[in-house]
């Protein structure tokens, strides 16, 4: 039977092929390149670690069990002694769907340290200044919604080739006379360096909003511990929905402007620094999948969704919350009325 030779972009894990007129690799996903050596070399590297993957994965799918929510159609994955009952996005009733696949274990991942008393309080605190607040957003029946959730992220350690040329100019001026002269010199500078990043996120839920996950990081690193089913207990997690080729823009975005950042901060003693072109190419990339702690809450408030989120590590928290129609319309009932009689005071006065 005739076989196809399937490969794999290094960067991105979608299939890649040969174009031959740039005679070289060309992944049509993210528009890396490589030569054969390239790509041999790295598809090798990942025959060698999926032989070596460990035996524990079915252990793993054993132990975890899967929960659909029929409404939105999340996918909720909890240890076997967790039982959900809700889903923490809609908050319809979810079911359950079955085990999870051994292939979905990650890799790395970082405890909880805020208990759920500390995420409550945190919250509270959050709340105690906004004064708009719907009444019951911070009611029992509400923070019980919220859950301590381990959220999916791609980590990407990339090694990068980054090249810049800028226009630059010197401007200096001196008096002759009731004249001031200026003299401009424009200079064509170029840097050209090789770069390593190393942990570059991206969260592989759809569900949750990125800007949201965004802005809970940073997570200390130093804190990550080999996955154990241990961690999971009493806790939620969701399972993965974007993979390693959907994730690898926004982390070649946040490569790319880092980047260039390094490029130009490296070019000094000018008045002005204009970029004309750029270039940053992604050489090499190890994945890293893991698990993040993230409590998390959903509130809806006139047929909109609101979300609470706090880093379950470091206590750093994101979210918009939601405004009371109601305590507004009190408030300009409020105002109207002292405004009113300010008015009618001051114009008494003036007769």
């Amino acid at each position: 039977m005739d076989s196809t030779l399937q490969l794999k972009c290094p960067n991105c894990g979608a299939s890649i092929g040969f174009n031959a007129e740039k005679q070289q690799f060309v992944c049509e996903y993210c528009d890396s390149a490589f030569t054969e050596e390239e790509i041999n070399a790295a598809n090798a590297f990942e025959a060698d670690k999926a032989a070596a993957a460990p035996a524990d994965t079915e252990d793993f799918s054993e132990h975890t069990n899967l929960y659909i929510c029929e409404s939105c159609g999340a996918e909720i994955v909890a240890d076997e002694n967790t039982a959900a009952s809700f889903c923490h996005y809609c908050h319809n009733a979810v079911t359950l769907k079955g085990r999870v696949s051994g292939a979905l274990q990650p890799e790395l991942i970082i405890p909880f340290k805020y208990s759920r008393d500390l995420a409550e309080n945190a919250f509270r605190q959050w709340c105690a200044k906004k004064w708009f607040l719907p009444g019951d957003f911070t009611s029992k029946g509400q923070l019980e919604k919220m859950v301590g959730l381990y959220v999916p992220f791609w980590l990407a350690d990339c090694d990068i080739d980054a090249a810049m040329n800028c226009d630059a100019t010197i401007v200096t001026s001196h008096r002759s006379g009731d004249y001031r002269i200026t003299h401009t010199k424009v200079f064509s500078v170029e840097r050209a360096a090789k770069m390593d990043y190393m942990g570059v996120p991206a969260d592989g839920s759809k569900k949750l909003d990125d800007k949201l996950m965004d802005a809970v990081e940073p997570f200390n690193y130093k804190e990550f511990v080999p996955f154990s089913m241990n961690y999971f207990s009493g806790f939620y997690a969701d399972k993965y929905d974007v993979d390693k080729a959907a994730a690898l823009p926004r982390i070649k975005a946040r490569i790319e402007s880092g980047a260039e950042q390094v490029l130009r901060d490296s070019i000094r003693g000018y008045t002005s620094v204009s970029t004309k072109y750029k270039n940053v190419r992604i050489t090499k990339t190890k994945w890293h999948y893991a698990m993040l702690p993230v409590w998390f809450m959903t509130y809806i408030h006139g047929g909109k969704k609101y979300f609470f989120a706090l880093n379950g590590q470091t206590g750093k928290i994101a979210g918009i919350p939601p405004v009371s129609g109601a305590k507004l319309a009190l408030l300009a009932s409020a105002l109207f009325i002292i405004f009113g009689v300010l008015g009618g005071i001051i114009g008494g006065g003036m007769l």
